[in-house]
């Protein structure tokens, strides 16, 4: 099967996408995944153990964006140096208490 990548919208638009979980490894450590795309198909993905113990599913989500949004920065500065201006950079989660 072939892996398709495109880049809607003239490589103007990233949006990256985070979640984590919360106290799932033995040490009680969350777990975080994230990844990028320009429209179709992702070009960055990661999914790592927290290095900070949490203590609600919360902060969990908070250390997983701070942890996932150093890739973001780093994707739009490379960006940025092709030549390439982002119009939007959203940055997707799905807790609504962290959003807050």
């Amino acid at each position: 099967m072939p892996y398709t990548l495109s880049a809607e919208n003239g490589m103007t638009i990233l949006s990256p996408w985070i979640d984590a979980s919360y106290a799932i490894h033995h040490d009680m450590r969350g777990h975080t995944g994230g990844a990028m795309s320009f429209g179709l198909g992702m070009f960055h993905c990661m999914s790592g153990k927290q290095k900070l113990n949490a203590k609600s599913s919360t902060e969990s989500e908070l250390i997983g964006a701070s942890d996932y949004l150093s890739h973001v920065i780093q994707a739009e500065n490379f960006i940025n140096g092709q030549g390439y201006y982002l119009k939007e950079n959203r940055f997707y989660q799905d807790n609504k208490s962290t959003m807050h």
